[in-house]
């Protein structure tokens, strides 16, 4: 009996360790699970308000791609690299406004480190009246 108890505690273990070890690594590949509140620019893309998985490119991690949780809307945009330095109760969007329109402009994990979206206001405008 106290063996059968012992294998059946070994085998819940293994089971919630598996669980475990493979939630971490999905996790590992996601810069930032966000809802967002309203639309948003991120390159050449207009996005409608919404949940939105952002993750580094396997093959090349200077590449994100931002992709709505149901699927439907996808990007892909050229970072670089950011550091903070400070760390972050949670990974964070940051986005800049321009001209009443929201640009994704950082992607800040908990560490502190993320990607940066190149802008400056001469390509928010040209994005801006791009997307009308």
């Amino acid at each position: 009996m106290r063996k059968q108890r012992a294998r059946v505690l070994w085998v819940s273990f293994a089971i919630v360790l598996v669980v475990v070890s493979t939630a971490s690594v999905a996790r590992a590949e996601e810069l930032v699970v966000a809802h967002v509140p309203f639309a948003f620019i991120v390159g050449e893309s207009r996005l409608p308000a919404g949940d939105y998985i952002v993750k580094e490119v396997d093959s090349d991690p200077s590449v994100i791609s931002i992709t709505s949780a149901d699927g439907h809307q996808s990007t892909f945009m050229l970072t670089m690299a950011s550091s903070s330095g400070e760390l972050q109760a949670q990974p964070q969007l940051v986005f800049e406004k321009f001209d009443d329109q929201y640009f994704l402009a950082r992607v800040i994990r908990g560490d502190g480190t993320g990607r940066e979206i190149a802008l400056t206001p001469a390509i928010m405008e040209r994005e801006v009246v791009a997307t009308r």
